[in-house]
């Protein structure tokens, strides 16, 4: 239904196929449209630190530093989406954060994608896919997949 614009395909640059394919299927399922923000694929590690210094309502965006702490987005193992959402029935749909529901489902279809990529053998058996929203400290837009060392 929804494909990504060349932004959003850009943004992508550097992270890993399989979460790009990842992003592509569920976007192209979703009924909620996203997009990938600026810095919501691979990041280098002064990009990293950059985020880190900084603050929103006093609160860091990231808890990763980028030396000390690395972020799974240094990695290329990580994307952040942004929702496009309208407050009101018929209404302008612009980036919205605060759109838990929205998230909410975004992320089920990709914890459901994923795992059908997982059994056509594009994950490993001992990779796994976190979302942000499942954390005590809430990332609604943030998608990682970890390796479980057995």
């Amino acid at each position: 239904m929804f494909k990504f614009g060349k932004s959003s395909r850009n943004n992508m640059e550097g992270i890993r196929k399989e979460i790009k394919i990842l992003a592509n299927r569920v976007l192209g399922k979703s009924v909620h449209d996203f997009g990938i923000p600026r810095y919501g694929g691979f990041r280098t590690a002064e990009t990293q630190k950059k985020l880190y210094d900084t603050k929103v309502n006093g609160k860091r965006i990231t808890k990763c530093d980028g030396v000390k702490k690395l972020s799974y987005h240094q990695s290329g193992n990580a994307l952040d989406i942004f929702a496009y959402h309208s407050e009101v029935p018929g209404g302008r749909k612009r980036a919205c954060w605060k759109c838990t529901y929205v998230y909410d489902e975004i992320a089920d279809l990709f914890k459901s994608e994923f795992n059908l990529m997982k059994e056509e053998g594009l994950f490993l058996e001992n990779e796994f896919l976190e979302w942000g929203g499942d954390w005590r400290w809430k990332d609604l837009p943030h998608f990682q997949i970890v390796k479980k060392e057995e």
